[in-house]
């Protein structure tokens, strides 16, 4: 494939590979493809080299409308590394939202850290314009006041469809353009289903290496979106039916996952014994675990903490939803210096469900993160639940870090050890 999207000899190319040059330290970081595709449509799009598919538009007749000073303002979804908004914002008008804030930190001190940091000899490019960051999706209806002229929004494409189509929904009203960019082989047709509920033109782009485009353009006026959280039910013997509502991006949805279910099985069997006072959950998802949690024990206390906005939104309304008393907060637990976790106290029942993949790699040393938070915020007295897959062997791992261990229940797939303070 291709190595960009621009001919190599025009006056965009130039353009793009001046400002490129401006960042040698960048040229190994991961992100970087990504980010060099969008610098290059987008000049090339302000330069009429290329048509809205990021196609080559020598010997074809562009409009100018079509080909004008585009974007003023470009709305960046789930820029992991921060390179895009570092790149773009000399371009045009930035503004970022992130679910997850670990990587929202991460597009941060990226921003911080290269803010004319431009190493080109001679004069830059362009200066780079500032950088906004947004909470919440929501904000983004504000910002139509922010400037005049075209808004776009980039998509990372997220792992889950409902991610895409709760991001599409909210930012539909408010832009001209959607550009969902991701790597070739991750790109199905239900990214180009998701766009055509709420755009009358979807593009696909050339592929450029592993990565590539696709864009939605021309609102429609009377788009199918659909409305979020959605909302599920879970039934489990012994806790009853919860209704569970999710956000687009929380993981697994409204469904509990098989971990999930094995470790609401388990604690039911030590409530005969000892019913706790307060529950903490690290990395509530959906909220469903801990709400089932809170109401089987009784516990005065209920409080999820979970890295993603979504996650924490999802939670808060699965609890509601079912009159359980219990909170969700954003914070990373896998990070000891995170601000959330000070001044926490300590809970008689901690849960603990780790992630142990980032992307399609297995990792561990989250779940280590995690189980040492647990342990610094465990009661005397208290429990930590883990379930992990049964093959990464954390029960070592457990009694390192919290203290005394022991398997409660175990199937083909998952095991579920209760950790108390050594």
């Amino acid at each position: 494939m291709s190595a960009s999207l621009l001919p190599s000899d025009s006056a965009a190319a130039h353009r793009s590979r001046d400002l490129l040059a401006e960042f040698p330290q960048l040229s190994d970081l991961p992100g970087l493809p990504q980010a060099r595709m969008l610098i290059d449509y987008v000049i090339g799009r302000r330069c009429g080299a290329l048509d809205v598919s990021g196609r080559d538009t020598e010997g074809t007749f562009v409009a100018a409308e079509l080909s004008a000073e585009v974007p003023e303002n470009l709305i960046l979804v789930d820029d992991a590394h921060g390179l895009q908004a570092t790149l773009l914002s000399r371009l045009t008008q930035v503004c970022t939202y992130n679910d997850r804030l670990d990587e929202a930190r991460t597009l941060a001190a990226t921003v911080e850290s290269l803010a004319g940091a431009g190493e080109f000899p001679g004069e830059a490019v362009t200066e780079a314009a500032p950088v906004l960051a947004v909470s919440e999706l929501s904000e983004i209806a504000g910002l139509a006041e922010l400037g005049v002229g075209e808004t776009w929004a980039v998509i990372n494409a997220p792992k889950a469809t409902n991610a895409l189509t709760e991001t599409i929904a909210v930012l539909q009203p408010f832009v001209s353009t959607i550009i969902v960019i991701g790597r070739s082989d991750a790109m199905s047709r239900g990214v180009n289903k998701e766009l055509a509920r709420g755009f009358g033109r979807v593009d696909v782009s050339p592929g450029v290496g592993k990565h590539r485009m696709i864009i939605g353009s021309r609102p429609l006026s009377s788009p199918s979106l659909l409305e979020f959280p959605r909302r599920g039910v879970i039934s489990r013997r012994g806790v009853g039916e919860f209704e569970v509502r999710a956000h687009g991006a929380c993981f697994s949805g409204t469904k509990s996952d098989e971990g999930s279910a094995l470790l609401i099985d388990s604690l039911l069997g030590l409530l005969d014994d000892e019913a706790p006072e307060s529950v903490l959950d690290l990395g509530c998802g959906n909220g469903w675990l801990l709400t089932a949690a809170t109401r089987a024990s009784g516990a005065n206390t209920g409080l999820g903490i979970d890295v993603s906005k979504a996650a924490v939104a999802s939670a808060r309304a699965t609890a509601e939803a079912n009159g359980v008393d219990v909170d969700a907060i954003l914070g990373d637990a896998a990070d000891p210096e995170e601000p959330a976790l000070a001044g926490l106290g300590e809970f008689d029942l901690i849960l603990l469900n780790p992630p142990f993949h980032q992307g399609t790699a297995i990792e561990t040393e989250t779940a280590a993160a995690l189980m040492a938070t647990a342990a610094k915020h465990l009661a005397p007295g208290g429990q930590v639940l883990t379930v992990f897959n049964s093959h990464l062997r954390y029960r070592g791992r457990l009694e390192s870090i919290i203290g005394p261990s022991r398997q409660l229940a175990r199937n083909k797939k998952f095991t579920v050890i209760a950790s108390r303070r050594g």
